[in-house]
């Protein structure tokens, strides 16, 4: 990976083609980013079996990262990531593109709504998680 610039200290991060951790975590130079309002299902971890959709939204986060990607930092979680909103060559808003798709969901808890729009749109088209009558959300 070859890091661009990296300007967290000022709210800006940009590299590109970061790692991809699952579908709402990256990996950009040595700044773990989690996307702002963005709940993806979780991966497989040890004995825990993956959520369904895990792994289709991890691949559309590392299709939609494959060239250049900025981050503008809201804040930081408990983990110690930088809380951001994303864009890149393939997105102007990714957190809103791995919304609509169905793949993630929104998380209304630290979003305030932000999401609502692209979430109403893949539960309307019955995208990803929604696609059933009883969809499983993450959390």
């Amino acid at each position: 990976m070859t890091v661009l610039v990296i300007l967290a200290a000022s709210g800006l991060i940009a590299c590109t083609a970061p790692s991809v951790h699952d579908g709402d975590t990256l990996r950009c130079g040595p700044d773990r980013v989690r996307l702002h309002g963005v709940d993806a299902p979780e991966v497989r971890r040890g004995q825990t079996r993956a959520q369904p959709f895990a792994y289709e939204a991890r691949a559309l986060l590392v299709r939609l990262t494959r060239g250049r990607v900025g981050c503008r930092v809201v804040g930081q979680d408990r983990y110690g990531r930088h809380v951001a909103r994303c864009w890149s060559d393939a997105s102007p808003d990714l957190n809103a593109a791995l919304i609509r798709s169905g793949l993630t969901t929104e998380y209304r808890r630290y979003s305030k709504g932000a999401y609502a729009a692209a979430e109403a749109e893949a539960r309307r088209t019955r995208r990803g998680v929604w696609a059933s009558g009883q969809p499983h959300t993450p959390r």
